[in-house]
């Protein structure tokens, strides 16, 4: 069981990256191809890109074909990691295939 502050930590976390997703999404959707576009996508499309990599970077799998970024979990008497491809790993793909199916698992309406 986490802390109260620790959850409160996590949230803010959560609260500060899906801003900035909102915030770049609706720079972006409410204006026509301008330059408003044009600049955020300049500055935000690297930073989207970057995260991503990084992200996908850390779940590689190791020689055994483990993913090296999935936390070992205690099973049947031994810790083991998370066969690669891993959840991450398949739910980036799923969404980079279809963003749309993004949106009913955080509950909100396709954009």
């Amino acid at each position: 069981m986490i802390s109260d502050a620790l959850s409160r930590a996590f949230s803010l976390l959560d609260q500060d990256m899906l801003g900035y997703l909102d915030a770049v999404e609706e720079l972006t959707d409410a204006h026509e191809a301008d330059e408003t576009v044009l600049a955020v996508a300049r500055t935000e499309v690297p930073r989207l890109i970057a995260a991503l990599r990084g992200t996908l970077g850390n779940h590689q799998a190791d020689i055994l074909g483990l993913c090296l970024g999935c936390a070992p979990t205690w099973t049947d008497g031994r810790f083991t990691r998370t066969p690669w491809p891993c959840p991450v790993i398949d739910a980036a793909h799923t969404y980079l295939k279809d963003p749309t199916s993004i949106y009913p698992d955080l509950g909100q309406r396709s954009r």
